[in-house]
């Protein structure tokens, strides 16, 4: 009955957003677009770019970005979910409800945002999500100093898994893997000294490590699963921060230190794959069942000991399936709703 009276609530889903391999946030935006047809719903992926004139965008619920909404229909009858909302007057007092999707991080300061993540002040949803109603727009960045009284929602929260529960299945933990890592994402070494610190370990003990820059070469999901899998390791690295934007005093770019959950793990040990971390908070979300370790080059030599514990990959195949697709992000979102 609970789920139902959700479902009512809302006739249809439109993901407004990045056409797919535009941006590295399409692949989010494909994820909500896929999970949310596989429950059942009327779902559509529009963007400012293409979309029809004559739909009826009523008692919509819209998932959207600050980036991608310059088109979006502004409607009274329908819920708006929007990551990195830059203008919430854009939508306040012309819409049913107004929710911000926010990163949940321990803090952040970058071009986009500047706030403290304070959970005493928040409704714990899900052990990734986290709901407050806020007081005015000072998380922010460029409302942070002088903050403009307003009230709406917001949800701190990490991405998923792009599989579905159902797609997660432990006999891909037995699939041959090659003698050497596969990188799929962005990769500088200036920029990111602790994954440097990983490869020449790997690289030092004949597992050479292959980049591919999304940027440059995007890929579709099946080859990024191909090669997550055929990786003799599939490590998610925190870097410590951009230097040239740390000099500048922001901090979005220092995933270690301030906690940022990457899907980038989610993925891998969906496919069938260790986890391996060196961030804290990745490891206590993940209920202390990954290999993490602080120190990335002894992170390499704790990962390769374990790559071959098949019960360990089952266990932590079995969180991500059950706390970490898509189709639970959208529970949260319903719950949220339900408020």
């Amino acid at each position: 009955m609970f789920i139902f009276i959700l479902i009512m609530i809302f006739e249809k889903v439109i993901v407004w957003g990045f056409p797919l391999h535009t941006h590295t946030h399409s692949y989010i935006h494909g994820a909500w677009v896929k999970a949310f047809k596989s429950l059942g719903y009327d779902t559509y992926w529009f963007h400012d770019k293409d979309y029809p004139i004559d739909f009826d965008y009523n008692n919509c619920l819209f998932i959207t970005e600050g980036y991608a909404d310059d088109n979006i229909p502004v409607v009274d009858t329908s819920t708006y979910f929007v990551h990195i909302c830059r203008n919430p007057e854009k939508y306040l007092h012309k819409v049913k409800r107004l929710i911000e999707i926010r990163y949940l991080v321990d803090n952040i300061k970058d071009c986009n945002y500047n706030y403290v993540l304070n959970k005493d002040k928040c409704e714990k949803i899900s052990d990734a999500t986290y709901y407050e109603k806020l007081e005015n727009n000072g998380g922010l960045a460029k409302y942070h100093n002088n903050p403009v009284s307003m009230e709406y929602e917001c949800i701190y929260t990490c991405w998923a898994t792009d599989l579905l529960p159902n797609e997660i299945k432990e006999e891909s933990i037995h699939m041959e893997r090659d003698n050497c890592i596969y990188w799929c994402g962005s990769y500088s070494a200036g920029n990111n000294p602790e994954l440097r610190k990983f490869v020449v370990e790997s690289e030092k003990n004949g597992f050479p490590v292959k980049f591919n820059n999304p940027w440059q070469r995007p890929l579709s999901y099946e080859l990024v699963q191909q090669f997550t899998l055929k990786s003799k390791l599939s490590p998610d690295i925190r870097c410590s921060g951009d230097p040239n934007k740390i000099a500048a005093g922001e901090t979005g770019t220092c995933h270690k230190s301030i906690g940022y959950i990457p899907c980038r793990i989610l993925k891998a040990i969906s496919y069938g794959h260790l986890g391996v971390t060196n961030s804290k908070h990745v490891y206590d979300l993940l209920d202390n069942k990954v290999i993490y370790n602080d120190d990335e080059g002894a992170l390499f030599y704790d990962a390769i000991k374990e790559c071959n514990n098949y019960e360990l990959i089952k266990e932590q195949m079995k969180i991500v399936k059950e706390k970490h697709t898509y189709v639970n992000r959208i529970n949260d979102l319903l719950s949220v709703l339900d408020k």
